[in-house]
């Protein structure tokens, strides 16, 4: 993917997804690169928890793994309002509702 400031990743993030404001929660981290785009997440009871992803979902996803070996967690929970069995079957894990979990070991490399 070409390299893009934060603004203009928002802005194709829009533009996709419909997703005009960016809610954050208090404790949400956000991840950047220009290259890849961005996630934000935040780590709720034992699981890390994917509130946006824009961008290299491949790339992230390596990033995602790395972040749940560092603190320890052995779930990934992710929203989607697209396909959630698209995301299934290209990143593991198994639907609930619009949720798409995965435990560590369930995550496709």
């Amino acid at each position: 993917m070409p390299k893009r400031t934060k603004t203009e990743w928002l802005k194709w993030y829009q533009e996709r997804t419909g997703c005009k404001d960016l809610e954050l929660y208090p404790d949400e981290q956000v991840f950047f690169h220009p290259e890849f785009g961005f996630i934000t997440y935040f780590i709720h009871d034992d699981i890390l928890e994917l509130h946006h992803m824009c961008g290299n979902g491949k790339k992230w996803q390596k990033v995602l793994i790395q972040i749940m070996k560092d603190y320890g967690l052995s779930k990934l929970r992710a929203f989607t309002k697209r396909n959630p069995e698209a995301w299934m079957r290209k990143y593991g894990g198994h639907i609930r509702g619009y949720y798409m979990e995965a435990k560590l070991e369930e995550i496709k490399e």
